[in-house]
């Protein structure tokens, strides 16, 4: 455990939950290209977090390989891609794939599905979308982000095996001493800018109950 803390300071990112090995809930998982926090009771994640800068982003192609994630304890409830299918929801990634396209295998890391929430189709494709852009603009300019994002919430469930569809898309991204904080509704009829769900970091400290 101590090895993992160390991990996550070494990568610059946060706990914000607290997040150990030994909680089905709050189960602590560090991938080679992100960490998250998984609730093995429910099956999805309950945030994902990893750090951006211009030397991760490259000349690798979208793999496209979405897959059940089997390195977590196989007790946990978990996903597989195609729970998706008919329900109406895209695989919404958490770390995107695009802000992992300077080796190969980092790519295909993203397309776990323990990094996937179901996510409407207006919302993945539109503030989502642009808000990623965005940070990857940022990153190319010199800036370092470090950045948490989840789903809260649960409106519905998938009927491939009752993973929870999140109420509200939620990102916090932290860069140059500043925070873009965005609380975004899970609906077919979202608003294309995602400025339009900033709130503050005390108010998404509040909302979601974590240590940004």
């Amino acid at each position: 455990m101590l090895l993992l803390l160390l991990l996550l300071q070494l990568q610059g990112l946060l706990n914000i939950s607290g997040a150990t090995t030994a909680s089905t809930s709050n189960y602590l998982e560090v991938k080679k290209g992100y960490i998250m926090s998984y609730n093995g009771n429910e099956g999805r994640a309950n945030w994902v977090a990893w750090t951006l800068s211009a030397t991760d982003i490259g000349p690798v192609p979208r793999s496209n390989d979405f897959r059940e994630d089997k390195y977590l304890p196989s007790s946990f409830q978990k996903a597989d891609s195609d729970d998706y299918k008919g329900s109406g929801y895209d695989r919404g990634h958490l770390c995107p794939s695009e802000d992992r396209t300077a080796q190969f295998y980092l790519n295909q890391e993203t397309f776990l599905m323990s990094n996937m929430i179901p996510q409407t189709p207006e919302v993945n494709r539109g503030p989502w979308k642009f808000l990623e852009e965005y940070c990857r603009k940022l990153a190319k300019k010199g800036y370092f982000l470090s950045i948490y994002t989840g789903g809260i919430g649960s409106k519905d469930r998938l009927s491939g095996n009752n993973v929870p569809i999140p109420t509200y898309c939620w990102k916090v991204v932290k860069y140059d001493n500043q925070y873009i904080c965005v609380w975004i509704p899970n609906t077919h009829s979202p608003n294309k800018n995602w400025r339009t769900y900033e709130i503050s970091i005390d108010e998404m400290k509040k909302r979601t109950g974590y240590r940004f």
